[in-house]
């Protein structure tokens, strides 16, 4: 039996790291579409703030020896908890003297597609708890719902554009087990 040692590269874990970076840039989905904020260091928590809702009917029109009405605009402090999710990956020596292969190249693309669909299946998850559906569990996705889902989101106020995202897990599936979210940036 060969004697083995599990141990880093010598460089392999800076670019592993990088290589895992750029794969999360690149396959990612939901991370583009969501507000994001850096935390202070050793704080564990960030906060945004939640504004009221303008609508168009908030503007009137004026000349300058009117005066208007000014508008009250409040917001509200909401606090994300950072949560931190953890992959690990050992290559032994064995594998790494013996493979023709580039295995510490491909293991950080590996590592961050992984990352990255957690990413995405976790932010599709919080659909579940939003307040509008256009269609229910059972439902076969039509284009209609699509367009349903655009109208109740501009009926919101919901900010534009608008992205269309499909949970990779439910992707093909003829009856979607979850009903149809509107969801917005």
């Amino acid at each position: 039996m060969a004697l083995t040692n599990t141990s880093t590269a010598a460089g392999g874990l800076g670019r592993t790291i990088g290589d895992a970076v750029i794969a999360f840039n690149h396959v990612n989905v939901m991370y583009p579409l969501v507000t994001v904020k850096q935390a202070a260091r050793g704080s564990n928590h960030v906060q945004f703030s939640d504004w009221t809702k303008l609508t168009s009917a908030n503007v009137s029109a004026a000349t300058q020896a009117t005066a208007t009405t000014a508008i009250a605009i409040t917001s509200a402090a909401r606090t994300a908890t950072i949560t931190e999710h953890v992959i690990e990956s050992q290559v032994s020596d064995l594998v790494l003297m013996g493979s023709g292969d580039d295995v510490v190249g491909q293991a950080g693309p590996a590592l961050g597609n992984a990352v990255a669909a957690k990413l995405d299946d976790d932010l599709v998850e919080l659909g579940k708890g939003f307040s509008q559906t256009e269609c229910g569990a059972g439902t076969s996705l039509a284009l209609s719902h699509v367009f349903g889902a655009m109208r109740q989101m501009r009926a919101a106020g919901a900010p534009m554009p608008y992205s269309l995202v499909f949970p990779r897990n439910k992707f093909g599936v003829e009856k979607e087990s979850y009903p149809c979210y509107t969801m917005w940036q």
